[in-house]
């Protein structure tokens, strides 16, 4: 927060000499002519500069340029009396390409510092402090301008920038969100998401260019001497600086949380394009002032606060060789165009001159807010792309069978449903052929259910396993049957048994699925017999079970429900319903992982299930990048009113499990049981059985 403070407060202190300076020397006519200057110039400089951040990275290159530009103003400060005009156009230059370059490659330390939903929530009070910062180097301008003069205020800038590389390089000693073996595998690609960013840069530039030059030329047929210049330029930014942190303080954390970064990232676009077309219309030195006002108040506020996260789900090394350049090459050659058209406009008379440049600024900032609103949607994609990047592969999340995403499938007990299907089919059709065909076949039935029902009262283990084992068991066993779910050796047999009975026991296991007195074990594997089956009684089974009193049970019932409902999303449950679920869930205390993975079970029941189970994997790593990733993601994929408290529950991590880590027999103990399907319940976020 020092550091972006004094960064901006160099920044504007540095814009005020340099127009005060460059109107007192040169006419208003050589202003576009060193705005082309500057943008040409600032291309093989950036050049250069990105070339070193890709090689030194952000936290070494940072100080130096401080530095550098702090050597520079002490330079200018010493030649300035005896070659005035040369050192006033280094001067515009110096700060033209300067000051951007700096500005981008302090945020370029910052983003690597932060992951994107903890820069998201950290984003107003950093650009706070730096619109209060520019309100303070504003102040000192025009009082440095006042009671001195304008050469005087050189070395104030060169202390500036001196403290500002030491903040950057404080800053720069604090440990990156990344992991270094994570950067070195990330590739280097100037994608269309950034060619978005990097036009919507140029765009707002080339209106901040229009609006400049419109205020620039009232102000110097208004104003006389340099330091009136300055006082006037300094006091804009210094009003503009306050309104920007009134801003940044009030309303920017409320505007994030309604209308999110995408509707933020609008509304500096949005404004310009308004008062352009008022200023075109009335063009007076209040509407000019207040157009300009509006883009140097709402850029370093709003639009810097949703601008700036676009770039934290870029790869480290794309960033570090794209982002100099898109703020710094294509900001200039969005200057650039601009005086170009300017001079174009200049030698069609007064009138043109005076009136073109505000149209011209009304449709670059209604351009900016169509590329504002396309890059919102690109910085989903590159969030979604940046978890499937850093947690799971994509064939295993683009699998189309829900159960697979959820670690469902994964389990000894899932097996092929068609094949399933087919089986329950064949065994109903058997049983039916075999009933019509006997002539005493309901006193032999009856004779039989007796015998089996000894057999499943009794303890003789090959006995239970032959009887579980055959092809078509008749329903009315099924009371019996299920206390057997509950024993290690015969739960996957007496599973299977309970699934060929079809739909026609679901009220029975239902009961026992919402009945607190049955045995936990028993309780817990009947959502695996349900998902199996199909229809609105098994629905509303399942969708009963999301409240029952144990997680156990209330996990399997969504990773069942998820299943049953693949194919038929009419028996979906209403969005409303389950995210009422997911609240109660966070209301039950802190989330273990195992409620995690609840969680994200009940919201693939109405959201995109593929995305879930990527921000799902980047929560469960250590990468604080991805984990932060995952969250500003999902907090795209949730609505308003379940965002905030679930969001806040997931971004704290679960506490480790206890015992620390397993013996080799336990390993080997562990894995005999999920062989038998007997998990213990801890493996929840594992394979539950």
């Amino acid at each position: 927060m020092l550091t972006a403070a004094l960064a901006i407060a160099h920044q504007v202190a540095g814009k005020s000499l340099r127009e005060g300076l460059f109107l007192s020397t040169y006419s208003v006519a050589d202003l576009p002519k060193a705005m082309l200057g500057s943008a040409l110039a600032a291309i093989p400089i950036v050049l250069f500069v990105a070339r070193l951040m890709t090689r030194l990275g952000p936290d070494r290159l940072t100080p130096g340029l401080f530095v550098t530009s702090a050597l520079l103003s002490l330079l200018e400060w010493a030649l300035l009396p005896e070659m005035p005009r040369a050192i006033a156009l280094l001067v515009y230059l110096h700060v033209s390409i300067g000051g951007a370059l700096l500005i981008s490659a302090f945020w370029s330390v910052v983003n690597e510092r932060f992951d994107p939903h903890a820069l998201k929530h950290l984003i107003g009070r950093i650009t706070a402090s730096a619109t209060l910062g520019g309100l303070l180097g504003g102040l000192a301008m025009e009082r440095m301008a006042h009671w001195l003069d304008a050469r005087s205020t050189l070395p104030l800038l060169a202390g500036t920038c001196l403290l500002s590389a030491f903040g950057s390089f404080r800053l720069a000693a604090q440990p990156p969100s990344q992991s270094p073996a994570a950067r070195a595998q990330e590739p280097v690609r100037f994608t269309g998401y950034l060619w978005t960013l990097a036009l919507l840069v140029a765009s707002m530039a080339a209106a901040s260019a229009f609006a400049d030059f419109a205020l620039k030329q009232a102000a110097a047929a208004r104003f006389g001497s340099a330091e009136a210049l300055v006082r006037f330029f300094a006091l804009l930014y210094t009003g503009a600086s306050l309104l920007s942190f009134v801003l940044q303080a009030f309303v920017a954390r409320p505007l994030f949380d309604t209308i999110g970064l995408g509707g933020t990232l609008v509304v500096a676009p949005l404004v310009g394009a308004v008062l352009g077309a008022w200023s075109s219309l009335a063009p007076t030195f209040v509407s000019l002032s207040a157009l300009r006002g509006s883009d140097l108040s709402l850029g370093p506020s709003l639009f810097k606060s949703a601008y700036e996260p676009l770039f934290t789900p870029l790869a480290s090394a794309t960033k570090r060789a794209t982002k100099s350049l898109i703020d710094v090459v294509f900001d200039k050659s969005g200057d650039a165009l601009a005086s170009l058209l300017i001079l174009l406009v200049s030698l069609g008379g007064p009138l043109l001159v005076e009136r073109a440049p505000l149209l011209l600024a009304t449709f670059a900032f209604a351009l900016g807010l169509l590329l504002a609103l396309r890059a919102r949607q690109g910085y989903l994609q590159e969030l979604e792309a940046s978890l499937r990047a850093g947690t799971v592969s994509v064939e295993a999340v683009e699998n189309e069978d829900p159960a697979a995403r959820l670690s469902l499938s994964a389990t000894t007990l899932g097996i092929d449903r068609d094949k399933l299907r087919e089986q329950i089919e064949r065994a109903r059709a058997e049983r039916v052929a075999r009933a019509a065909a006997e002539p005493g076949a309901d006193s032999a039935q009856g004779e039989q259910l007796l015998q089996d029902v000894k057999v499943l009262l009794g303890a003789d283990s090959p006995a239970l396993r032959a009887l579980l084992t055959r092809p078509a068991l008749d329903p009315r066993l099924a009371a019996f049957l299920v206390p057997h779910l509950a024993d290690p050796h015969l739960s996957k047999p007496a599973l299977l048994a309970l699934r060929a009975m079809g739909p026609e026991i679901t009220g029975q296991l239902a009961d026992v699925m919402l009945n607190a007195g049955q045995p936990l074990a028993v309780r817990r594997r009947v959502p695996h017999v349900l998902r199996a089956l199909r229809g609105a009684r098994v629905v509303s089974a399942l969708t009963r079970a999301l409240s029952a009193d144990a997680l156990e049970v209330r996990y399997r019932a969504a990773l069942a429900l998820l299943e049953v409902t693949r194919d038929d999303r009419a028996f979906m449950p209403e969005a409303k319903e389950v995210f009422t679920l997911a609240l109660a869930e966070v209301e039950r205390g802190p989330l273990s992982q195992e409620a995690i993975d609840h969680v994200f079970a009940l919201l693939s029941l109405c959201t995109t299930r593929g995305s879930l189970e990527l921000v799902r994997q980047g929560l469960k790593t250590d990468d604080r990048k991805l984990r932060g990733t995952a969250l500003e993601y999902l907090e795209s994929l949730l609505p308003e009113a379940v965002r905030a408290p679930l969001v806040q529950a997931l971004a704290q991590r679960p506490e480790p499990r206890e015992g620390g880590a397993r013996s080799e027999t336990q390993l080997l103990d562990e894995l005999k049981r999920s062989i038998r399907g007997d998990l213990d319940p801890p493996a929840l976020a594992g394979e539950p059985d």
